[in-house]
């Protein structure tokens, strides 16, 4: 597991991979501390078998954020084993 070392620079969150299988449309969304901004990111069709690892591509930049994922509909299922997020540091801080 990678430790996170940021300490309130910016960050530019750039894709999410996710070894996920399951039915029905899995719903991700970005989130920044107490939710002031969000970015919904594009939905993942699920199926039971899968040798795929799907890389969602994303947009956002904060100092800190949180992955949503959902379904939505009744019998939708989803199995996740693996996250990866890929995300780089872009300035030292807002600026004063």
């Amino acid at each position: 597991m990678a430790k996170s070392s940021f300490s309130g620079e910016l960050l530019h969150f750039n894709a999410v991979r996710l070894r996920v299988t399951g039915s029905g449309n899995l719903q991700l969304d970005l989130h920044s501390l107490s939710d002031v901004n969000s970015s919904s990111l594009t939905d993942v069709v699920l199926a039971s078998l899968t040798n795929r690892e799907p890389t969602i591509l994303a947009n956002f930049i904060e100092q800190r954020a949180y992955l949503e994922i959902k379904t939505t509909e009744i019998n939708e299922t989803f199995v996740i084993s693996r996250i990866t997020m890929f995300i780089k540091p872009v300035a030292t801080g807002f600026p004063q």
